[in-house]
């Protein structure tokens, strides 16, 4: 592959931290957005060199994953800020944004908030991010329970078994890939619990062009949760990869690619 089909790790300072992120190829603009299992990499190197030949691709590592600097108090509108300043600083004014889990939810909240900035939103194997009644927030702010919150939601999302049931065929991932998961599992699982905690009010629904692109086998966020959110975006529409779970992208990345230029160019 030649050079312009290559995406770099590149780093950039924002609002003065860290932000450490991969970029590369011509076309249009198209950001790609983790899930909280693990960084960039983990999520998009299966596909990005690929996407790279016809899009101008950056995939940044969220902030507080991979080798970008934390928030300190993590939160989706955050994050929609920082993904925001990052497209300024790299002169990106219009992209399309392909979130995967809980990269869907940041790639909601940033449709929200800077609408004008994204021309097409696809969530994969993600969307939902409840919103806990202030009540509840309050109960599970208290250091005993938080702790044991904490632990259960990494149990339920994190554990072996959970990954074992949210992939079609473990075969089809790289060496080591579970693994790598597990080895980050407390630092990543907390992030994304403290961005629910500080949620408090839902998701607003996107008014802009979606796709929803789903792996049918999941264990984890099943097609009955993509019905659910293409009910809730009655445009929305459904494309399903038989043979893939949570992250079809990486199971099966040429039938995800090829999807994404279908609904994207």
């Amino acid at each position: 592959m030649d050079n312009t089909t290559t995406v770099r790790a590149r780093d950039i300072t924002l609002s003065g931290k860290r932000m450490h992120f991969r970029k590369g190829g011509t076309g249009p603009g198209l950001l790609l957005l983790h899930a909280a299992w693990g960084d960039a990499e983990l999520s998009w190197s299966s596909v990005w060199d690929e996407l790279s030949r016809s899009y101008t691709v950056i995939a940044p590592d969220l902030p507080g994953f991979g080798q970008s600097s934390p928030l300190l108090k993590p939160a989706l509108p955050s994050f929609a800020r920082e993904l925001k300043e990052l497209l300024d600083a790299e002169q990106m004014d219009r992209v399309s944004v392909v979130g995967n889990s809980f990269g869907a939810a940041v790639a909601i909240q940033f449709a929200n908030d800077f609408s004008s900035a994204i021309s097409r939103l696809v969530l994969v194997n993600g969307g939902y991010m409840p919103s806990i009644p202030l009540p509840i927030r309050t109960l599970i702010g208290l250091p005993i329970v938080n702790q044991g919150f904490r632990w259960f939601i990494r149990r339920l999302t994190f554990s072996l078994q959970t990954l074992k049931r949210s992939f079609a065929d473990p075969a089809r991932l790289p060496s080591g890939f579970f693994k790598k998961i597990q080895e980050t599992a407390f630092a990543y699982s907390n992030i994304s619990f403290d961005v629910v905690m500080n949620m408090t009010e839902p998701l607003l629904k996107p008014a802009v062009p979606t796709l929803l692109l789903w792996g049918a086998q999941d264990g984890l966020a099943p097609l009955k949760q993509a019905r659910a959110l293409q009910k809730w975006i009655p445009d929305a529409k459904l494309i399903t990869i038989s043979g893939a779970g949570h992250m079809p992208q990486v199971e099966h990345p040429q039938e995800f690619v090829a999807a994404i230029m279908k609904m994207t160019k």
